[in-house]
């Protein structure tokens, strides 16, 4: 049977732990947004192409 010293010292290495897996997950979770964010505005712009290549060959085709 353990102490409740013990005990307590594993609990708090165990929040130690956690604290840490935590922290690595914001941090990747943090860079997967700035990595959406990203795709977001190239798809955005890919978006803009498109309208702007659709406009463009209906006015060469009407003419």
């Amino acid at each position: 049977m353990m102490g409740l010293g013990s005990e307590f010292i594993t609990i708090l290495k165990d929040t130690v732990k956690l604290t840490d897996s935590v922290k690595r997950l914001n941090g990747a979770v943090v860079e997967l947004i700035r990595d959406v964010k990203h795709i977001d505005n190239r798809v955005v712009r890919l978006e803009t192409l498109v309208e702007v290549a659709k406009v463009n060959q209906g006015r060469i085709e009407s003419e």
